[in-house]
């Protein structure tokens, strides 16, 4: 049947003489496609191949978290502490001449009092260890992925057409 004779039916008529040369999916190919398929003398051998792809899924959740913990901790803090020294230093007579003056102890007023005489006061200090806590950053620590790649052979079965032609009075022989 040529292209003209096929221009010429339905398209239900196109697709029942489809049918009944054995094209698989004649029902649900258009018109025009139709008509190239019926007229093509041609066929088409086909062979399955084997992709791969990847596919991801989840392995496992890494989570980063800080929580506070106490201690105790010992350190040494060093500590100053005041003490009087009393110095005694003779006085020889060469070096120093004697006091004249007879007032030289002062107001008797003064040094009758319950204290005695002139008093000279000298504060003394003591350190004592004082405590407080301060924030001090240490490091700082972020969670990265790596993504290492390994190479996997795969093994997987596909078909493959082979195509045969059967010339009169000859065997059934393939085509290379």
């Amino acid at each position: 049947m040529n292209a003209a004779d096929l221009e010429a039916m339905t398209t239900d008529q196109l697709h029942e003489h489809a049918r009944s040369r054995g094209i698989l999916g004649a029902d649900s190919i258009g018109r025009d496609e139709l008509i190239a398929v019926l007229t093509d003398t041609a066929m088409t051998r086909s062979e399955e191949r084997l992709v791969a792809s990847t596919e991801l899924y989840e392995i496992g959740r890494v989570r980063l978290s800080k929580r506070v913990i106490t201690e105790d901790v010992q350190i040494t803090v060093p500590l100053r502490r005041e003490e009087i020294l009393v110095e005694r230093i003779p006085i020889t007579e060469a070096s120093t001449p004697p006091v004249e003056d007879p007032d030289v102890f002062g107001d008797p007023a003064v040094f009758t009092r319950d204290q005695g005489g002139v008093i000279y006061e000298v504060t003394l200090h003591q350190e004592r260890p004082l405590v407080t806590t301060e924030i001090v950053p240490m490091e700082r620590v972020r969670l990265t992925k790596v993504v290492h790649t390994d190479e996997r052979m795969v093994v997987g079965e596909v078909r493959k057409e082979r195509l045969e032609v059967e010339l009169p009075g000859e065997r059934p022989r393939p085509v290379d």
